[in-house]
């Protein structure tokens, strides 16, 4: 919120008895946001406040706008106040977090001034803060734009800029850590090919996410039209890096699967590379179909796979992950004659 609309709020909200505004300032820019920690799923949180001494900011966000995930711009919204509130308090003494978490109240200090927010649009962006060898963390910026105050003396303020309340942290599991690794991509039907090759003897195969994708940089002759041996799938070394995790702070697109080079320096990414491991593939052929058509289906399961998460900043190191024994990682298909 910019200050000098903080300036205003508060010769609203002081007056003295001779009828003069006793000009304060009421800053909450510098104030971490808190929430009581009360939901087994952060994301589940309603329920934020900050407090600067004596002073308060509390906003309660309608239900369902906070998700693990990264969001386009604008898509998380609420209204103010028929969605979402947002209350300013003043008290007599100094508050603490007690005050709001505890479930017993505390009946000191007492409300002084309270002033409710009348309208704004609020809208959440949020990102991908950092990755670890275990989870994703995202940022949930919260802002309000068109903020109008009213105290208890029925004045109005209204901001048409845009005010900052805060961001808020969640953490998730990622790809890697779910129950079976990489299961969020079995629910893809299948991968996508690069149009260009990452070299002249093989392709790139991915699958994207939301914020993440998988690659799969395939020997050519291993998508051979011709069925494998039930017993001896055609098996390929994985040390190279020729699988790849991939975790963005934006939204990834096909053009950041398929690129060899380093990503945009406005995009931070963190990338997990096979190290060790195979690649196995079993090919099945099909019945010809009506007009003679004979498809191939490629099957992919990593044996044995090991990824290291390269280190983003100067000084810090690679971290090697412990071993996956064995993942299935759906198929490719081709068609011959």
């Amino acid at each position: 919120m910019k200050k000098v609309m903080l300036l205003c709020l508060s010769a609203l909200l002081f007056t003295c008895d001779d009828g003069d505004l006793q000009i304060e300032r009421v800053d909450f820019d510098s104030v971490n946001i808190s929430n009581c920690g009360n939901v087994d799923d952060l994301t589940e949180t309603t329920f934020f406040f900050k407090i600067d001494q004596d002073e308060a900011l509390l906003l309660n966000l309608a239900s369902g706008l906070l998700e693990n995930e990264t969001s386009t711009p604008e898509s998380i919204s609420s209204t103010i106040p028929s969605s979402s509130s947002l209350i300013y308090r003043l008290f007599s003494d100094n508050v603490s977090q007690a005050y709001f978490c505890d479930v017993i109240p505390s009946l000191e200090p007492t409300v002084i001034e309270e002033t409710t927010a009348t309208a704004g649009d609020l809208n959440i962006d949020t990102e991908v803060g950092s990755v670890t060898e275990t989870v994703k963390n995202y940022r949930h910026t919260i802002s309000i734009t068109g903020l109008s105050l009213t105290n208890s003396q029925n004045e109005s303020l209204t901001d048409s800029s845009t005010f900052e309340y805060g961001t808020f942290t969640t953490s998730t599991s990622n790809s890697i850590e779910l129950d079976t690794p990489f299961s969020n991509y079995a629910e893809i039907e299948s991968y996508v090919e690069c149009l260009e090759n990452p070299s002249d003897s093989s392709i790139r195969l991915y699958k994207t996410i939301n914020d993440e994708f998988i690659t799969l940089d395939v020997p050519i002759d291993s998508l051979a039209n011709m069925a494998t041996n039930d017993t001896l799938p055609r098996k390929i070394n994985l040390d190279t890096g020729l699988f790849r995790y991939v975790v963005a702070d934006t939204l990834v697109t096909s053009d950041m699967a398929c690129t060899t080079n380093a990503l945009s320096e406005d995009i931070e990414a963190w990338y997990f590379n096979s190290t060790s491991g195979h690649l196995n593939i079993e090919t099945v052929e099909s019945e010809p179909d009506t007009e003679g058509t004979i498809t191939y289906t490629h099957s992919f399961t990593l044996d044995s796979l090991v990824l290291t998460l390269k280190a983003n900043e100067e000084g810090e190191s690679d971290s090697t992950l412990d071993l996956i024994e064995s993942i299935e990682m759906g198929s490719y298909t081709t068609f011959g004659n």
